[in-house]
């Protein structure tokens, strides 16, 4: 990509504006893609709108799911903030999936034991919209995802202390799923800049 990058002129004065002394190789694009991904933030969600003094934005299912995601289900140990992510790494317990190699994540980048099958807390923000999820893909639904918490995980040999089982009833789980639901916000409008011809 960085070849055909610096293959279109127009590219090179761009990146010099924004990446003085760079030139275009692996890093500034990576930056470049980063910055724009900074730009995406959601924050007119349905919860934003109750957050903000809204009673009517989200219903009384969204508003239990809160409470559960902050207390009994212990979500906010590792969803935190405005982003719902403290952006830290956690073994949740999954394992890998039939046919698949176990993936050590982080560990393979740290060698420290806490980090052996440890990903990235995502932002549970636009949340319905990023299925499949976990890092592998696994679950189809939100719905699974909350199972998965509520059995307190599945492979418990590098466990994060923060993955209990929950015993969590069937309306708690219904009631989290409508919270996390109401997280997702109206899509944004990207205007796509002109760019140069290649």
């Amino acid at each position: 990509m960085t070849e055909h990058l610096r293959a279109i002129p127009g590219y090179a004065p761009m990146f010099e504006q924004a990446y003085p002394s760079e030139a275009i190789g692996p890093a500034t694009v990576a930056k470049a893609i980063a910055s724009y991904e900074r730009t995406i933030v959601s924050t007119d969600s349905p919860f934003d709108r109750w957050r903000k003094g809204e009673p009517q934005a989200v219903g009384d299912d969204v508003k239990r799911g809160f409470a559960l995601f902050n207390g009994k289900a212990r979500c906010a140990m590792c969803h935190q903030g405005w982003n719902f992510t403290d952006n830290g790494f956690h073994n949740i317990g999954l394992r890998a999936l039939p046919g698949e190699a176990e993936d050590d994540g982080r560990f393979a980048h740290r060698k420290i034991k806490v980090l052996k099958g440890a990903f990235k807390t995502p932002t549970l923000r636009d949340v319905s919209l990023t299925a499949p999820y976990m890092h592998n893909g696994e679950y189809r639904t939100l719905e699974e995802v909350v199972d998965h918490y509520d059995r307190g995980g599945d492979d418990k040999s590098n466990l994060s202390p923060n993955i209990q089982p929950l015993g969590l009833t069937a309306q708690e789980k219904a009631d989290l799923v409508a919270f996390m639901r109401s997280l997702t916000g109206a899509p944004m409008v990207v205007v796509v800049p002109r760019l140069p011809a290649s």
